[in-house]
Parts: C-alpha cells; sequence; structure tokens
C-alpha cells in the first residue's frame, strides 16, 4: 500500500511537459472575416525572448508559400500571438516554435480556411519570411516592366562630325597657279626685253662695220 503511494505521487511530482491548449484560429476552423490577431495558447508561460533571434516564432503562410505579418510576435504570459491581415481566399498555416519556461521547446502548425465575402479585398503576401523590425518590400507594387536601355559599345559608336578644310585640293592648286602667274610673266618680259637688247646690239655692231668697210 505505501508503495502504491510513493509510486503515484512520483508521478505526480513529475515536470509537465508544455503543449499548445488552443490558438486563434482553432486548427481546423474556417474564419469569413479577418481575425486580425492571429496566436497560440500553452499550457504554461512561454519564456520571453527578445529581439530578431529570439526562438519564439510565428509564421503565417498561405497555400502558395507567401507570407504574412511583419514576423513581430508578441510574447505575454501563455501567449504568443501576431498582427496580421490574410490574403486571397484561401488554405493558412500558422506555425508557431516557442520555448516554454521550464525551457522546454515546442512547435507545430494549425491550420484553417479562410472564406471571405466576395470582392473583400485581402493583403499582399511576401515570398520571403518577414523579419520584426525590417521593412518588407511592397507587394502589392507591380513590377516594373521597363526594359533597361541597352548599353553602347565605345567602339560602335557614331563616329562624330570630321573636321575638313574649306579649301579643296583643286581650290588649293588654282591658288598656286594664279600666284606663280605674275612671276612667271615678269620673267617673259624681262628674257624678251634682253634678247631685244643683245639683237639691238649686235645689229648695231654689224652696220658700223659695213659703213668702216
Amino acid at each position: 500500500m505505501h508503495a502504491a503511494l510513493a509510486a503515484l505521487a512520483a508521478v505526480v511530482l513529475l515536470p509537465a511537459h508544455a503543449a499548445v491548449i488552443g490558438s486563434t484560429p482553432s486548427d481546423g476552423d474556417t474564419v469569413t472575416e479577418q481575425p486580425g490577431t492571429f496566436g497560440v495558447v500553452l499550457n504554461e508561460e512561454i519564456l520571453s525572448l527578445a529581439g530578431a533571434d529570439s526562438a519564439n516564432r510565428l509564421q503565417l503562410t498561405d497555400a502558395a508559400g507567401l507570407y504574412y505579418g511583419d514576423g513581430c510576435a508578441v510574447v505575454e504570459g501563455d501567449t504568443i500571438s501576431l498582427e496580421a491581415q490574410l490574403g486571397a481566399a484561401g488554405d493558412y498555416s500558422l506555425a508557431y516554435q516557442v520555448v516554454s519556461a521550464d525551457g522546454h521547446p515546442v512547435d507545430g502548425s494549425v491550420s484553417f480556411a479562410f472564406e471571405p465575402a466576395d470582392g473583400e479585398a485581402g493583403a499582399a503576401g511576401s515570398e520571403t519570411a518577414p523579419i520584426c523590425g525590417v521593412a518588407a518590400p511592397d507587394a502589392s507594387e507591380p513590377a516594373s516592366t521597363t526594359e533597361p536601355e541597352a548599353s553602347v559599345d565605345p567602339s560602335e559608336a557614331a563616329p562624330g562630325p570630321v573636321a575638313t578644310d574649306d579649301a579643296t585640293p583643286t581650290d588649293a592648286a588654282e591658288g598656286d597657279e594664279g600666284g606663280e602667274f605674275p612671276f612667271i610673266a615678269i620673267g617673259v618680259i624681262a628674257l624678251l626685253a634682253v634678247l631685244a637688247i643683245v639683237a639691238y646690239t649686235v645689229n648695231r655692231g654689224s652696220r658700223r662695220r659695213r659703213d668702216d668697210a
């Protein structure tokens, strides 16, 4: 009898493992409105670990693998929560990873469906997991369709204007000929004058000899 009571007391005194006892939304739920806040509740307090490298995390994804929320999970006692807006209708998963106050890690996921009213716009998901405090790229903006300008190879660039002289070779030749002509004319005239003087002198000498004879 005493042995049985001792064994029962040992079992009661054994530390219980941390486990999730509730979530928002509940596993398997179908929600028709934006919950706004998503979270899980443990059967004991969660160890509060601050910083981007904290072991306590919540990640909300859709069936396509897009992420929602800013990645800033908040721990309050036995609850860890995340504020986020869902995107299009479909299946979603809330993955959690926490460390209980006694140091036991707990991880898993909660699955649920989102069926909003027709025409209700959802949030844009991100292809990369959000990091608390780091701005994510705006997925709602369409990608730019402007094609980058083609680079021009300097060797293929159009040649610049070629400097040309105003005077053509023909014009230069004509100019040279025009400049030389006066000198040629003067030379010819001078030669003719010399020849005339020589002829006159020879002629005069011949006459004198005839007269003397």
